[in-house]
């Protein structure tokens, strides 16, 4: 199934720009950062809609796995692990795979292509400002 070789690179992203919100969620808590309302909001809804990602990413696996409901959570505890919000910067332990998950999408025509236009905005962009 091709779902079944492009869903876990993308659980890995969704995973590196969760931790970069959650980040920014707790600096905007603790009043480290200064934003607007509408933003904090924003970040905050965003998060609350990442977790439905992580609870169909267990569920997934677990569905395409060939294991019952012990043995898939004994090999996959810390990815189980990791749906709760406060531990899934954990996940950082495993960004050699999200480099190889980043790599896997921008090898892809659509998304290379989406990468090379923000990649060139946001070299026009810098000059701009620059001059």
């Amino acid at each position: 199934m091709d779902a079944e070789r492009w869903w876990p690179p993308f659980v890995e992203i969704v995973a590196l720009v969760w931790i970069v919100l959650f980040v920014v969620d707790v600096a905007i808590g603790f009043e480290l950062l200064v934003v607007s309302e509408s933003l904090a909001t924003t970040v905050r809804g965003v998060l609350r809609w990442l977790l439905v990602v992580f609870l169909l990413d267990v569920a997934l696996l677990y569905r395409w796995s060939d294991q019952g409901p012990r043995a898939f959570v004994r090999s996959n505890w810390f990815l189980i692990l990791t749906v709760v919000p406060w531990f899934r910067p954990f996940r950082l332990f495993r960004l050699g795979r999200s480099i190889r998950a980043l790599r896997l999408l921008t090898g892809s025509r659509r998304v290379g292509s989406f990468c090379n236009k923000i990649r060139r905005k946001c070299h026009s962009l810098w000059h701009r400002l620059r001059n």
